[in-house]
């Protein structure tokens, strides 16, 4: 039993310097920090005012364009709306003119004119 311990704590070891041994020496290194001179300037002191006004002026500006794409959307949809509506009234149009002429037709061809009688489909 105690051979079974010696032999599974070697085991854990040679594993355990196999994976730091396997690891990048990239991975293990720190860091360092930028050196003070490549620190990007710090901006100028804004007044609470000036930031207010700032940033006002870009809700206001993002607002005017949300608006803008926005009567844009409702036009095309108006657009699309009016150019249907016309489509469906051209074809309601053309569906009462058809159904007219075949109920004159019927009519004439169960009076006995046989002219407007459908002429049979060929085989």
């Amino acid at each position: 039993m105690t051979r079974f311990h010696t032999a599974l704590g070697n085991l854990t070891a040679a594993a355990l310097l196999v994976s730091l041994l396997a690891t990048p020496v990239d991975a293990r290194a720190k860091r360092k920090p930028r050196p003070v001179a490549t620190m990007p300037a710090a901006a100028p002191a804004e007044t609470p005012e000036q930031a207010r006004v700032r940033l006002n002026a870009e809700q206001a500006a993002a607002a005017k364009a949300q608006n803008d794409r926005n009567a844009a959307s409702k036009a095309a949809y108006e657009a699309a709306v009016a150019a249907r509506e016309a489509q469906i009234a051209a074809s309601k149009a053309a569906y009462d003119a058809a159904m007219a002429k075949w109920k004159s037709d019927n009519a004439g061809c169960l009076a006995g004119d046989m002219t407007k009688c459908a002429q049979p489909l060929p085989k």
